[in-house]
């Protein structure tokens, strides 16, 4: 292989690419009560691969058991967590995601591999998701009501 081929957009030829909502990292602000608090773009769709990391790996790269890790490919330029960065995010299937390391080929060929981190919700995007419609009793719409956020009528 050369570098500079791009060999992730290669790879993509044969396999199925999924869409995500990316969340760039803007920086901190300060609330009302002095706490930093982490700022990001609105979202906008981006494709790669997403895919769960194995949980074989997890001690072996040093990932906490207990949290939800995931392997994002793409050809974009995603910030990872550093000192005083939070960090890039991304949302799928309802659910919000944060970058806590890469493996940076971007310079070289134009493509990052990312491990992400569950993190929750993605509140930014849920009409996109089917969160916060009122289902029909006992429809087994949004899994049991879990994702209906309204008060009762």
């Amino acid at each position: 292989m050369i570098p500079g081929q791009n060999i992730l957009n290669m790879a993509f030829r044969v396999i199925a690419q999924q869409a995500l909502v990316y969340y760039h990292y803007l920086g901190r602000t300060q609330n009302a009560i002095g706490q930093d608090v982490s700022q990001y773009s609105d979202g906008k769709t981006i494709y790669g691969s997403f895919q769960p990391v194995q949980r074989s790996l997890y001690m072996t790269l040093g990932l906490d058991l207990q949290k939800d890790y995931w392997n994002f490919y793409a050809s974009n330029n995603m910030q990872d967590i550093e000192r005083s960065v939070a960090g890039d995010q991304i949302a799928f299937n309802g659910q919000r995601y944060q970058c806590e390391s890469n493996a940076d080929w971007f310079q070289i060929d134009g493509w990052k591999g990312s491990i992400f981190v569950h993190v929750g919700i993605d509140n930014a995007n849920q009409d996109t998701f089917g969160f916060n419609e009122k289902p029909l009793i006992n429809d087994n719409k949004n899994f049991e009501n879990g994702n209906y956020l309204g008060g009762d009528e």
